[in-house]
Formats: C-alpha cells, sequence, structure tokens
C-alpha cells in the first residue's frame, strides 16, 4: 500500500489575512505551488488567485475554513516586503473604493511595459486583482469589489 506522503503535492505555505466582501477578516495560511527556484512570491500569489477554483482552504490552526474566491475584497500578504519583484514594477499612487464606501490608498503595483504605464493601462490588465502596497504591506485587491480608483500622483 502507498505511503499518504507519496501523494503529496508540495506546496509553501504563506500567512496572509483575507478580508471578504462582507467585512469579515480571516488570517490564516494558504497554500502556494511550490516551486522556489522559478517563481517570486508575487507570481505565486497571482497564480493562486486567479485559480479557476472556486474554493480554497484557510488554515488558522484550527479546522480550516473553505473561502469562495468570488467573496474575497482583499488579501493582505504577511511578510512579503522583502519580495524583490516588487521593486521592478511599476509604482503609481491611488485610492480605491471599494463598493461599500471604504477606501484604501497606497502604491499600485503593476508588472507592464514602459509605454503601458498609464493607470488605465494598469486597472484593465486581464488578472482579476490589482497589486498594492498599502498599510505597509502588499496586497491583493479583487477588481470584483472596487466602485472606482482615483489616481493621487502628479
Amino acid at each position: 500500500m502507498a505511503e499518504r506522503s507519496d501523494f503529496t503535492v508540495p506546496k509553501e505555505k504563506q500567512l496572509v489575512t483575507v478580508h471578504l466582501l462582507g467585512g469579515e477578516t480571516i488570517e490564516g495560511n494558504i497554500f502556494l505551488e511550490y516551486n522556489p527556484d522559478m517563481r517570486s512570491l508575487h507570481l505565486k500569489m497571482m497564480a493562486f488567485l486567479e485559480n479557476q477554483t472556486d474554493f480554497f482552504p484557510l488554515s488558522g490552526g484550527g479546522t480550516p475554513e473553505f473561502i469562495n474566491r468570488k467573496a474575497i475584497r482583499m488579501v493582505e500578504v504577511h511578510h512579503a516586503e522583502n519580495e524583490d519583484a516588487f521593486d521592478i514594477m511599476h509604482v503609481e499612487l491611488v485610492t480605491v473604493i471599494f463598493r461599500d464606501g471604504t477606501q484604501v490608498s497606497g502604491d499600485l503595483l503593476a508588472d507592464v511595459p514602459e509605454q503601458r504605464k498609464r493607470l488605465s493601462d494598469c486597472l484593465n490588465l486581464t488578472k482579476g486583482f490589482l497589486c498594492t502596497r498599502a498599510y505597509g504591506k502588499v496586497c491583493y485587491i479583487s477588481k470584483r469589489a472596487i466602485l472606482k480608483v482615483i489616481s493621487a500622483g502628479k
């Protein structure tokens, strides 16, 4: 009989705080694709968030909760400040206003070529999440939760 570990897919634990559309906030670990040689934390987070499965486990120490990706408003990544990938991105200061009227201000981080660094280009990338640096943390904001974005720079 095969050992359970023979079928285990290696994953990396990442501590996050998930903000849900209803206002609830849950802290716990998500499990990212394990590939340390090829992918930055940013790319792993984007792959995780853009995954086509509806639910993902969030483990906070007890029984894992399964979160619907469509219910995410924002995900704060803990300890991502040393990530080199964020230093090479286009940065624009913005205020994001959510559908419920709350807002967050910070740096919009977009991996775009020089000729596509207008705010509209950054907002209209095909991905469903925007990468920002707010509250001293890297956050991924669901475009579904956004009412509008206002440029605060220049």
